[in-house]
């Protein structure tokens, strides 16, 4: 286990390629303090392996080139060219997004609804300084609630299909609504009305632009953003390092404009937040370096659910994708807010019918799984998650 200011690196061993990825993926204070570990490393990586490593989990563009400033002459021209080919090849795509993201924000504001970008290339390029160094597949608006419907006929103009989320009973669906090309030809458009089941207020009264102009250029508040990026880590389940990079990469552009207790405001304005925005920031900084104790001053002391969510984090993930998913859904109900519990089991464990088939349908599965057999599947994985957490290495600390 690594000691605060650290990293997460034991041995240089034949684990060098997860370990430098780890290291990679730290703030600018954590790599330069790591630089010599960084080099050590370096002796034991397989160059060819490291940039396979990274293609496949999506990181080639984002750590590839903190990588090369690590290695210097190090590192092999191939992989070199590699993490270069990614970089072109994501600014291509980034642009792509971009132009695609910008017509579909100006219908928006020409039809009078407010939106915002989540993400994306417009965030890679704020926080990375380059387009291509954030990978994405479809474009993330926000909304206005009563906007959604309004909004989504306005995407269907561009020849989308209609979503086939499920609705509540005031036809909102949990997060989004998700929308495919009909040809294919564009990326898809998910429209949101929060971003976290935990907040309903949240992203309408500090992360909406205020008004239908120049969505693309206005930004959250700071401290806004940063709660908003790590509500996006902790949704996710702490898994892997996308989300753990971009929460590094924006620190090292923003973290100095932040007040010391940033983010006390935003969770005393929203308490649902008093569990989940702590235990991702405790979880970044164990991480990637990111200064929990600065940014949180009142940090409150964690209880057994905050330190067994902290267990299930994962960087390195190995387990099955269905108990990967098995994993987040546990993380969503330990940090879930006083109250949230009967919310947490509709989310996760007791799915209506119509999720259970759209599920099958994006999976591919040949028969619909009952809502019984799926609860009692769902609670054994949660179980076996509960028994790794309790008795296994510390996900954070493993190599």
């Amino acid at each position: 286990m690594f000691q605060r200011g650290t990293a997460l690196i034991r041995t240089a061993g034949p684990q060098a390629e997860r370990q430098l990825i780890l290291l990679s993926a730290g703030t600018a204070a954590r790599r330069r303090a790591m630089h010599e570990q960084a080099v050590r490393l370096m002796a034991d990586v397989n160059w060819s392996r490291l940039g396979q490593t990274l293609r496949w989990r999506k990181l080639l563009p984002a750590l590839g080139p903190r990588i090369l400033e690590l290695a210097g002459d190090r590192a092999s021209e191939d992989f070199a060219a590699t993490v270069e080919q990614a970089l072109e090849a994501g600014r291509r795509q980034g642009v792509f997004l971009q132009l695609t993201s910008l017509r579909v924000m100006n219908l928006l504001a020409n039809a009078g609804i407010r939106c915002t970008p989540l993400k994306g290339p417009l965030m890679g390029e704020a926080i990375y300084g380059d387009p291509g160094r954030r990978l994405s597949s479809d474009i993330d608006l926000l909304v206005a609630s009563e906007q959604l419907q309004p909004a989504v006929e306005v995407v269907r103009g561009l020849s989308y299909e209609a979503p086939a989320d499920y609705v509540d009973q005031h036809g909102l669906p949990l997060l989004h609504f998700a929308l495919a090309h009909k040809g294919r030809e564009l990326p898809s458009v998910e429209i949101h009305w929060r971003i976290h089941w935990y907040e309903r207020n949240f992203s309408r009264e500090r992360l909406l632009c205020p008004t239908v102009d120049s969505p693309s250029t206005w930004r959250p508040a700071r401290a806004d953003e940063l709660a908003a990026l790590l509500l996006f880590y902790a949704r996710d389940g702490f898994v892997d390092l996308r989300l753990a990079s971009d929460l590094s990469a924006w620190w090292d552009a923003f973290g100095a404009e932040l007040r010391v207790d940033a983010l006390d405001e935003v969770i005393r304005a929203y308490p649902a937040f008093a569990r989940v925005i702590p235990v991702a920031a405790k979880v970044a900084e164990r991480l990637v370096g990111l200064p929990a104790t600065q940014i949180i001053s009142d940090m409150p002391k964690l209880g057994l659910r905050e330190r067994m969510a902290m267990r299930l984090a994962d960087p390195n993930p190995r387990a099955s994708q269905h108990q990967l998913f098995a994993d987040t859904g546990l993380i969503d109900g330990l940090l879930a807010p006083p109250g949230g519990f009967g919310a947490f089991i509709r989310r996760k464990v007791v799915l209506p019918r119509e999720i259970l088939e759209e599920n099958a349908r994006r999976e591919d599965a040949q028969r619909v799984k009952s809502t019984l057999g799926y609860s009692l599947r769902i609670l054994v994985r949660f179980g076996l998650a509960l028994i790794q957490a309790a008795r296994g290495p510390e996900k954070l600390c493993r190599e």
